[in-house]
C-alpha cells in the first residue's frame, strides 16, 4: 500500500479487535513528528476485520514525498486502546494541486 499525492485512495486496515462497537474510532496520519490528517466518526468505515478509510486530494496534498505514519485509536466498552504505529510510503507527483473537480 503506498499514498500517491493529490489522489483519492482508500485504505484498508486490518484490526486485531473487534471495533464495530467502538464509540471512538480515529485514525491519525502525521509526518515529521506532526499530525496532517485526522479522520474520525462517518469518515470511517468499520466491520469485524477491517477500517476502511478514503483520502482526498486536498488532504494527500498536505503530505509530502516520503513516509506517513499511521495509527488508529479507539474505545470500545469504556476501554481505550491502540494500533501500532504503520508506515506508509508517500509518492510524488508532477502536476500539484486539486485536478478535475470543478
Amino acid at each position: 500500500m503506498g499514498i500517491t499525492r493529490g489522489t483519492t485512495p482508500t485504505n484498508v486496515f486490518d484490526v486485531d479487535a473487534d471495533l464495530t462497537s467502538a464509540t471512538l474510532i480515529y485514525i491519525t496520519y502525521a509526518q515529521d513528528g506532526r499530525v496532517v490528517i485526522e479522520k474520525t466518526g462517518s469518515d470511517i468505515s468499520v466491520t469485524s476485520t477491517k477500517l476502511t478509510v478514503t483520502l482526498t486530494q486536498e488532504e494527500t496534498l498536505k503530505l509530502h514525498e516520503g513516509i506517513v505514519e499511521v495509527q488508529w485509536r479507539y474505545i470500545v466498552g469504556g476501554v481505550a486502546g491502540a494500533s501500532g504505529v504503520k508506515k506508509i510510503p508517500v509518492k510524488k507527483i508532477l502536476k500539484d494541486g486539486v485536478i478535475g473537480l470543478s
